[in-house]
């Protein structure tokens, strides 16, 4: 008889209980595995995914941004793949006439397809009555090269040529001038006239310093840019090489309103004579007019220079006078700015003129532009029929040198597109000095003004020109 131990049920019930046990663990192992799988694939699809949404979020930026700069009034400065070579008048486009003088006129333009304004000036390199004004233009071009160095001159970018007429391209200062502020105003704050007269101060120094005076500093050339800030403008006038104090000219240029005693005495004139201009600027952003009778003929206006004392309103403040005095000093060899340190005058004790210079201090008031830079000019430019001066066979002479571009404009965008190319007064003689003739006498109506003809005539022949006491002595 089997006498061996049977297996207990109970054991066995425990086995395959613990089979069960492992088989759904192996089991869910195996899912647990199976999900790990499933979700990092998951999470590399999102990944993918959301590149992709990047991608497109960014495509989709792009395309917005291009469609709102095609849509809008007022587009961003965007200029095309190549920009129209700029010394071809040709590949300009004409907007509004800006000023007109006897010898040219300023016109608002810009490149075809380009968004930039500039200033063109238009000048016949030979007026009507046979006078030959190339160097005063050459004199222009070359002072428009050196401008870009200081914020507050008009910088000049480009200078070209064709048959009959040359062109100065400068830039556009639409804040207007400041005699119309001054005809706006009818006489600014004091603060106003400190801000505006150290800004032309330093534009003053800068020309001055590279031996350049100006001979037609006036209100009706001072520029104020959008910001407000001043733009001194039109050099057509100006005098080279005049480094030293013993280097005189004799040209009786300008407005004689601005004239200083020894323009109008015929002794020679420097740079101080720009101080002088400067002066009347001054008295006439003050008080609306000028410190000296000007009266109803030129010979009390030369009178007034150069025999009387500078007579001012109520209202000028003491520093303000005191400043004045020193500027409308009859002898030049002692005319503030040409002796002294202008800077230091306590009429600009709170300026600091390293900000100044820098930009740093706001303008009194941001002007509104009353020019409509939109507008198309519909009137005929004969110029643009001219042919380039290179290859014109009928060109008057071609002004040596004149052509010009400015770097600093050239780079501020992508590259150009190669290039295809009266009664004559009653002569006395009263012991006193006369005016001294020049054999390259300036023509007189460009002398006055070339954007506005003077108030009176202005005759380069001997006349009666009174003398101060300093010039006699």
């Amino acid at each position: 008889m089997d006498r061996s131990p049977k297996p207990s049920t109970s054991c066995g019930l425990t086995r395959k209980r613990n089979i069960k046990k492992e088989t759904e663990g192996a089991a869910k192992k195996i899912k647990r595995m199976g999900t790990n799988v499933e979700e990092k694939s998951q999470e590399r699809q999102k990944a993918q995914e959301g590149k992709k949404r990047k991608k497109k979020e960014k495509r989709e930026k792009r395309e917005r941004e291009t469609s709102e700069e095609e849509g809008s009034v007022v587009k961003r400065p965007c200029i095309p793949a190549q920009r129209p070579y700029p010394k071809n008048i040709k590949n300009y486009e004409f907007h509004v006439k800006l000023g007109n003088g006897n010898f040219g006129k300023v016109m608002l333009a810009s490149l075809k397809n380009c968004e930039e304004k500039v200033a063109i000036k238009v000048i016949r390199k030979q007026h009507k009555e046979g006078n030959d004004i190339s160097r005063f233009i050459l004199a222009e071009s070359r002072t428009l090269r050196i401008t870009e160095g200081c914020p507050f001159l008009c910088h000049g970018y480009a200078a070209f040529q064709t048959q009959l007429h040359a062109f100065l391209v400068m830039e556009f200062a639409r804040g207007g001038t400041l005699k119309q502020l001054i005809n706006k105003e009818g006489g600014l704050k004091t603060d106003s006239i400190r801000f505006y007269s150290a800004e032309m101060i330093i534009g003053l120094q800068y020309l001055h310093s590279r031996g350049i005076v100006h001979r037609d500093l006036k209100p009706d050339n001072i520029l104020l840019s959008d910001e407000g800030h001043v733009k001194i403008a039109d050099f057509g006038l100006v005098a080279e090489g005049m480094f030293t104090s013993d280097r005189k000219n004799f040209e009786p240029v300008g407005y004689f309103t601005f004239m200083a005693p020894e323009i109008f005495s015929g002794i020679g004139y420097g740079a101080a004579a720009d101080w002088w201009a400067f002066a009347i600027t001054l008295c006439k952003m003050a008080t609306g007019r000028s410190p000296f009778y000007e009266g109803m003929t030129l010979e009390n206006l030369m009178y007034s220079v150069c025999c009387k004392e500078p007579l001012f309103p109520e209202g000028v403040s003491a520093e303000l006078k005191e400043l004045l005095l020193e500027l409308l000093e009859k002898n030049p060899e002692k005319r503030l700015g040409t002796k002294g340190d202008i800077r230091k005058h306590p009429f600009y004790r709170s300026i600091d003129w390293t900000a100044l210079e820098g930009k740093k201090i706001p303008p009194p008031f941001q002007p509104i532009p009353t020019v409509d830079i939109t507008a198309v000019c519909k009137e005929s430019l004969s110029f643009l029929e001219e042919a380039d001066c290179i290859s014109a066979s009928g060109c008057i002479e071609r002004i040596q040198d004149l052509s010009f571009l400015s770097p600093t404009w050239e780079k501020s965008g992508v590259p150009f597109c190669p290039h295809h190319l009266s009664s004559k007064p009653q002569s006395r003689t009263n012991g006193l000095p006369l005016l001294k003739p020049t054999s390259s006498a300036i023509p007189s109506s460009y002398a006055l003004s070339i954007l506005g003809p003077a108030t009176g005539p202005l005759h380069l022949g001997p006349c009666h020109r009174p003398s101060p006491s300093w010039a006699l002595a």
